[in-house]
């Protein structure tokens, strides 16, 4: 009996081992297994979300098509900079409005179709390249500049001048935060340009574009700074036509004329491209022939901004 009743003990110790090691190996199992699954949604989880920051990301870049990319840094120690002139253009807004241009005021341009081939951020070690090809196709083209220093910087100013194309004010130094940093700010960063250019060239250019254009998202209430333009003497213009060579991406020569196609063929009876004369865009001189080309096969003459032309205005 003794003997039968210690057998039923020690099979019932080793009941009792084997049910303690299977609630062990469950309990290990179930530490392994869920802190997986857990990492598994997780991951889950986090692709899923850089999937829709992606497609919103991409989302801004295609409503950003005009959107201008230029980190830049203006020359204040007199020597040739080839650099740009603090620009963060990538900020600027929407494409530009298909919107019917105005009649200005006094004397208009003969019936016609005409486009503006206009270059902001200059000069750079690409304007006289740009020069010759305007020369050699005999058109004229507008220039909107910021305040660069130094010798090269000076001849380049009074080329532009000196060949017949227009000067107009960019701000001095194209530092979003003294651009818009206030109306004093505004003022000394436009007046001082001002007086730059008409020390070197002679001419009083009351001609603007906002950095960014007028339709930027730096400032929160642009109008206060167009009341300051037009209550001393500017007029603003910005663009219905963008070539695409400042959003922050490469982009081809044949990409920009093709774009630039795109804007002409809606019709406009004035058409102003912007386009950017920096150290960085050599595909944009690169498009300059076959875009004139383009422009004159579609009737467009190719002229300077003058008082007779139609201003383009975001805002």
């Amino acid at each position: 009996m003794q003997e039968a009743k210690g057998a039923n003990l020690s099979k019932e110790r080793l009941n009792r081992i084997k049910r303690l090691k299977k609630a062990i190996i469950a309990i290990v199992l179930t530490m392994m297994i869920v802190p997986t699954i857990i990492c598994i949604v997780l991951v889950v989880k986090v692709i899923t979300l850089q999937n829709e920051v992606d497609d919103l990301l991409a989302l801004k870049d295609k409503s950003d098509g005009t959107v201008m990319q230029e980190e830049s840094t203006i020359d204040v120690a007199g020597s040739e900079s080839e650099t740009d002139t603090g620009n963060r253009e990538d900020e600027q807004t929407t494409e530009p409005p298909n919107d019917d241009n105005q009649t200005p005021d006094g004397d208009e341009l003969p019936e016609g179709k005409y486009a503006y081939l206009t270059f902001d951020d200059g000069p750079s070690s690409n304007t006289m390249e740009i020069l010759t090809i305007l020369e050699k196709y005999e058109v004229k083209a507008t220039f909107f500049v910021n305040g660069h220093t130094g010798d090269k910087m000076v001849s380049r100013y009074k080329a532009i001048v000196d060949m017949g194309h227009k000067l107009g004010i960019h701000t001095y130094s194209h530092d979003y935060d003294k651009v818009y940093g206030g109306l004093d700010k505004f003022a000394d960063e436009v007046i001082s340009l001002r007086e730059y250019l008409f020390n070197i060239t002679g001419e009083d250019v009351t001609l603007f574009r906002f950095p960014g254009g007028s339709s930027n998202t730096i400032v929160d209430d642009i109008k206060p700074y167009i009341k300051w333009l037009h209550d001393n003497g500017y007029e603003y213009w910005d663009w219905n036509a963008s070539s695409g060579d400042a959003t922050g991406k490469p982009i081809t020569a044949q990409e920009i004329v093709n774009l630039c196609v795109e804007y002409a063929d809606r019709g406009y009876k004035e058409l102003v491209i912007l386009m950017h004369d920096t150290a960085s865009k050599d595909s944009t001189v690169e498009a300059l022939p076959a875009l004139i080309e383009a422009l004159q096969a579609r009737g467009y003459e190719i002229i300077t901004i003058d008082e007779r032309s139609t201003p383009v205005q975001h805002r």
